[in-house]
């Protein structure tokens, strides 16, 4: 998800962020404090939730909440007890009468959003139209479930007291922003959680996405959970408040589909966002190259199925005839994205869907959460 006016860069941060964990394999990990790596477990796919998401534990005495792990926002927040319009979710809503350490950021010099009752406010729009609104507070939180271990920190946290459209529905309770720029001039949680160096080495996180869930890692990568021995390749980060990319040229089995930096405009990995939208004319490229390929012998072993899908035909169920698609990027990465990376399986075994969309008028691109 992105906001709708986002703000300055305040800090810079390295990601990483990688769809090569190893399926099927556990994510649990116990914090050690020579590692210098905060690890939780993500939940979460793309067809039953479009979302993947982690938990915290929030107060002195710590009640759960889970949230959707989101780069493309800055604001970690949650439903509390009496919020006057929030949906049901997996957690019930914080408490935060029952934390001693939850705190309510009053109003003040520093407080760049309204004020209700003498309490810092904020309220947040989204691009697909859904927005929320609460009350800042602060208190102690720690990165995933109970097992973890992971040590507390004192991070800088909503209340919502009104959720709209997607926030209202979705069963996760709330969102974790990890953009590198303050929201409102309050520090986002990765900034929280990078203060905590006696527990965290670098301004370094990484995502691990498998099928089914992954992990989420504060502090550095953890190498073991890479698939086929795969190495890590480094993006340049481009300082626009958001996680910027460059991306050089898009092919499809070695035939091109667009080149240039200029072809992209701004590049922004989003783990928030489902598909990955391409500006009109690289995504009328895209579609074109792929249809010819399916359409013409020897195929991809598929029918087309409507504007954007495809049927699986002689007993497969995957689509492993599709050809790959590769990215290259400023400073020489490359990443190949396989079939079932760019496609992805819509409630049928032998229906597969597009991944990528056409970002309309707008110029630039979102890599989502499929193809990071």
């Amino acid at each position: 998800r992105r906001p709708c006016h986002p703000g300055a860069l305040r800090v810079v941060c390295l990601v990483l962020i990688c769809s090569v964990c190893m399926r099927g394999r556990p994510a649990e990990a116990v914090f050690g404090d020579q590692s210098g790596v905060e690890s939780a477990r993500l939940y979460g796919n793309i067809n039953e939730y479009a979302y993947y998401f982690t938990d915290l534990l929030v107060g002195t005495k710590p009640q759960r909440v889970s949230v959707i792990v989101d780069t493309g926002s800055s604001l970690c927040g949650f439903p509390c007890e009496g919020c006057g319009h929030c949906g049901r979710h997996i957690d019930p809503p914080f408490a935060i009468d029952r934390s001693l350490s939850a705190q309510w950021i009053p109003c003040s010099a520093q407080c760049e959003g309204s004020c209700k009752e003498g309490v810092c406010t904020y309220t947040q729009s989204y691009t697909e139209g859904s927005s929320i609104s609460g009350l800042w507070f602060r208190d102690r939180v720690q990165l995933g479930d109970a097992l973890q271990q992971n040590p507390a920190v004192n991070a800088t946290l909503g209340c919502h007291v009104d959720e709209r459209k997607l926030f209202y529905t979705q069963r996760v309770n709330g969102i974790m922003g990890m953009a590198p720029h303050e929201n409102s001039g309050r520090p986002t949680i990765l900034q929280d959680l990078f203060v905590d160096r006696k527990h965290v080495n670098t301004g370094i996180f990484s995502m691990c996405l498998a099928e089914w869930g992954g992990k989420l890692s504060v502090g550095g990568y953890e190498p073991q959970y890479h698939r086929n021995d795969s190495q890590i390749q480094w993006i340049p980060l481009l300082h626009s408040g958001y996680y910027s990319v460059s991306p050089t040229e898009l092919a499809m089995d070695g035939v091109q589909i667009a080149s240039g930096v200029g072809s992209f405009g701004t590049s922004l990995v989003d783990s928030g966002t489902t598909f990955t939208y391409f500006p009109q004319q690289v995504f009328s490229r895209l579609n074109a190259a792929l249809i010819a390929a399916c359409t013409t012998s020897p195929g991809c072993g598929a029918r087309r199925e409507g504007a954007d899908c495809w049927r699986m035909e002689g007993g497969a169920t995957r689509p492993s005839r599709f050809p790959p698609l590769f990215m290259a990027f400023e400073g020489g990465a490359k990443v190949r994205w396989p079939p079932d990376a760019y496609l992805f399986q819509r409630s049928e075994p032998t229906l597969w869907c597009h991944a990528f969309a056409d970002n309309g008028p707008d110029s630039d691109t979102v890599l989502g959460v499929l193809d990071v």
